[in-house]
């Protein structure tokens, strides 16, 4: 069963929860293992390892071959049930890379999820096909995991007692419970036909014939995986459906926790609910074992591919269908290599709370002083812990994260000798560098990595990494010897576990007071182009655009975001964690659909919250359809100037007041560029007088101010008295003469009364004559909206300013002032997140609204 979806895949309130008490209930399950794990000797576990037969291992990477296979059906099945496929070799490639990356990083719920919405985007899929083949694959998972679950509880024999208080009896009722709602999922995929709401959401129900190949191929899925590490158990009494009963609970308890291949969680549960004879060090190096076979394997054999076809690719030896690999895996780049940087950081922090090997030591004592070596086993923990955190800057694609990805693995080779990690952590940091190093052409964006905003579930699967890794070091060090007797502040070569205490308790400050910092401060980030980078590029567009307002690209003040054929673009600017677009893309419709997408796609790589200021109801569907919320906030006025006329009775008060500014000696003019120029220090007069009167300060974003820099692309119209410039107003033209508009209006006090009128008109009838079709007025401030009983409590406040709020603005005068010229009126709105988004979200809008201009505030 699937939710029907038209945007990405995004964290809800409840994905929310989960973040806040992951680590919580983390600590609680490795706090309650602790007991039953505490008596482990590491060297026994590493010692298990070794022993552990070839043919064993060999089994157990067939079956996780096998597993990963039968995962691309989630994709094949899910492709039948959207009505749109792809090749066999894209499908098994969305599905490795996902699978692959989601099960190591952590977040499984949106690391996966965005691998697949990233590489089905670059194949045309549309973001509601993604949503919906998403949300298949995973229900697909899900009920298989649960099908298998009920089924090995209901025919084993599973007993629990003496491992956790749970009643055994519980056992085969919780097991039918399962199976029989499985059985119900299958009748309803049978009887259903269309949608069925469900908790004010709708959902489609596949077909009877796709939910049992859901069924099947999970169920396959799990048996591989399960299998892999049956064999690798040495327990011939041990039943297969008592051991798949507890593999189901601990593959769903890692998934839950979020944690990074539900490390710690997954060898929790077997450690307390295997029914096993065999021993507790024997049962651990088993995991090991296996995760290192079905999480890590997979996620290097994905890496070395990607590094193959990169490699290939600049010696110019591609064929055509490793071309076409190249390209597929070039949308994912970037999740890649961060997945391979974490797994990077994470190697360095487990291997730092291990104890060093005897005879590392000691020639290690004999070449180097000691100083030297506690230096070594610190900063290489601080390296991983930087290179988890880079991970994320990697994702983002910043240049500055791969040079200093490079630097860190550099420094972590040789300081990983110095501390005797082992000959495996030396050659997977070799084989990370050379993975790392010819993907330079992915990170172009510059931005600063101290500004880079993280969202929670990454800092979610940070902080679990460093529990993690502190609690196998407290595991290891139980027992005595390896300095285990001395004070955590005694130094010496022997020392391991007070070294281990120190750089624990280093680390996990560390990474606390970077969490925190992440999640308080507001993200500085440099994304899109300064307006004098990209000046010939906005003009460009404007020639071809029929919306005066556009014109507000020319202030200098926004940052642009273009479409990839630089036929349209977006505006915007940021004030703290929202992006605020003005207005609707500009430029070439058939480019705005996707920049929009693009658009929100940059705000949540950044964490931003993405808001569209004054937007037409034209594009309000692609806002919708990428799950923001439209909120009404006045009306557009324009004036069809084929139809305007001062003649009849209804205009005889407005032709009075203008023949009485006429008679005062008053004058219409219009000012090119050039004229406008020699007048901008009278202009300047008028504004700043003007600006006093009103006891007001030059706003910016969504109003021009007065800069001769940006003025200067505009023609004046002007009214004179007796010669003197009175009043005036810059004109926003548009090439094709399909509509015109104003920005600034100002006047002095010299001007005679209904001057401002008088400049009205004058430039109507002028755009009329220059063959102009539209004069926009711009919008009026909460005019028209509905206040019904059923509206939303949004209309019902502004219903209530526009009638009641004369002290602050007045509204309902604007509204009839612009009424006088018999306009068209059309709803604007503003588009933004609903939920606990919202209030922040209007907040910093407002912020970005009122700001005056950098220029006037130095």
């Amino acid at each position: 069963m699937t939710a029907t979806s038209t945007t990405k895949s995004q964290p809800k309130k409840w994905t929310k929860w989960i973040s806040f008490l992951a680590i919580p209930v983390f600590v609680f399950l490795l706090y309650i293992a602790f007991d039953k794990i505490s008596n482990f000797n590491y060297k026994d576990v590493v010692q298990k390892m070794r022993e552990i037969p070839l043919y064993a291992s060999a089994l157990a990477i067939v079956f996780t071959i096998l597993s990963y296979a039968v995962m691309s059906g989630y994709d094949w099945l899910g492709q039948r049930y959207v009505g749109k496929k792809v090749s066999f070799l894209k499908t098994v490639l969305v599905s490795f890379y996902s699978y692959a990356l989601s099960l190591n990083v952590g977040v499984s719920w949106l690391s996966g999820s965005a691998v697949r919405y990233r590489m089905y985007q670059s194949w045309g899929y549309e973001p509601g096909q993604i949503g919906k083949l998403i949300a298949f694959a995973s229900a697909s998972f899900w009920i298989g995991l649960a099908a298998l679950s009920g089924v090995a509880l209901l025919f084993s024999n599973l007993s629990l007692q003496g491992a956790y208080p749970i009643p055994d009896y519980l056992m085969k009722p919780v097991g039918l419970a399962i199976f029989v709602a499985t059985i119900a999922y299958l009748i309803a995929c049978y009887r259903s036909q269309g949608e069925v709401t469900l908790f004010k959401r709708k959902f489609s129900f596949p077909t009877l014939r796709s939910g049992i190949a859901q069924l099947l191929l999970a169920g396959a899925d799990l048996l591989f995986a399960a299998i892999a590490l049956f064999v690798l158990v040495p327990d011939p009494s041990l039943g297969f459906l008592a051991f798949l009963s507890v593999y189901c609970l601990a593959f769903f308890g890692g998934l839950l926790s979020n944690a990074p291949g539900g490390i710690g969680v997954f060898e929790t549960v077997f450690v307390l609910f295997l029914p096993t004879q065999v021993s507790s060090s024997e049962l651990l190096a088993c995991l090991v074992v296996y995760r290192a076979i079905y999480f890590l394997l997979p996620l290097l054999a994905a890496c070395v591919l990607f590094a193959v076809l990169e490699g290939k690719d600049l010696l110019g030896k591609l064929s055509g269908k490793m071309s076409t690999a190249q390209a597929c895996l070039t949308a994912i780049a970037p999740r890649v290599l961060s997945a391979l940087v974490f797994v990077c950081g994470s190697i360095l922090l487990i291997t730092g709370s291990l104890p060093a090997a005897a005879g590392h030591k000691n020639w290690i004592q004999e070449v180097f002083p000691l100083p030297v070596v506690e230096i070594s086993h610190f900063m290489g923990s601080v390296l991983g812990l930087g290179l988890l955190f880079l991970a994320f800057a990697i994702k983002k694609r910043l240049d500055t994260a791969y040079y200093l990805t490079l630097g860190a693995v550099g420094m972590a080779v040789p300081i990983s000798v110095l501390r005797g990690d082992g000959f495996f952590t030396f050659m997977a940091l070799i084989i990370i560098g050379a993975v790392f190093a010819p993907c330079r052409r992915f990170f172009y964006r510059k931005s600063s990595i101290l500004n880079l905003p993280m969202n929670q579930g990454s800092l979610l699967a940070i902080m679990l990494t460093v529990i993690s890794t502190i609690y196998v070091g407290l595991i290891a060090f139980q027992y005595e010897g390896s300095g285990t007797s001395m004070s955590w502040w005694e130094f010496g070569f022997d020392a391991d576990k007070p070294r281990f205490q120190r750089v624990s308790v280093a680390i996990a400050l560390l990474s606390g007071l970077l969490a925190g910092l992440k999640l308080i401060r507001a993200p500085q980030v440099e994304i899109g182009l300064k307006h004098e980078e990209c000046e010939d590029r906005v003009e460009k567009v404007l020639k071809g655009t029929s919306l005066a307002w556009a014109n507000l690209a020319l202030m200098g003040d926004k940052r642009f975001v273009f479409s990839k054929d630089d036929s349209a673009f977006i505006m915007f600017t940021i004030k703290g964690r929202t992006w605020v677009a003005m207005g609707d893309p500009v430029g070439n419709p058939d480019a705005c659909a996707d920049l929009v997408k693009e658009f929100k796609e940059l705000c949540d790589e950044y964490s931003g919250i993405p808001v569209f200021y004054q937007t037409s109801k034209e594009y309000l569907h692609n806002y919708v359809d990428l799950g923001l919320r439209p909120v009404k906030v006045g009306e557009l006025a324009r004036v069809r100037l084929e139809d305007f006329t001062l003649e009849g009775s209804k205009r005889q008060s407005m032709r009075s007041r203008l023949k009485r500014v006429s008679k005062k000696g008053c004058s219409f003019e219009i000012l090119d560029q050039k004229e406008a120029l020699l007048s901008m220090g009278r202009l300047r007069e008028i504004s700043d007088e003007w600006l006093a009167a009103k006891k007001s300060k030059e706003k910016g974003f969504s109003l021009g101010y007065f800069d001769e820099r940006y003025l200067s692309h505009f023609r004046f119209a002007v009214v004179r008295k007796e010669g003197e410039i009175v009043a005036f107003a810059n004109l926003w033209e548009t090439y094709g003469h399909s509509e015109i508009s104003i920005d600034l209006m100002r006047y002095t006090a010299e001007a005679p009364p209904s001057t401002m009128e008088y400049l009205f008109v004058e430039i109507i009838k002028w755009a009329k004559e220059e063959g102009y079709e539209y004069f926009d007025m711009r919008i009026a401030p909460l005019s028209g909206i509905d206040a019904g009983q059923s509206a939303p409590v949004w209309n019902k406040l502004f219903d209530l300013l526009f009638n009641h709020g004369e002290r602050f603005y007045n509204f309902r005068g604007l509204r009839t002032y612009k009424e006088r010229f018999n306009p068209e009126w059309s709803p604007m709105y503003i588009a933004s997140p609903g939920g606990f988004k919202l209030p922040r979200a209007t907040a910093e809008l407002t912020m970005a609204v009122s700001s005056r201009p950098k220029e006037l505030n130095s």
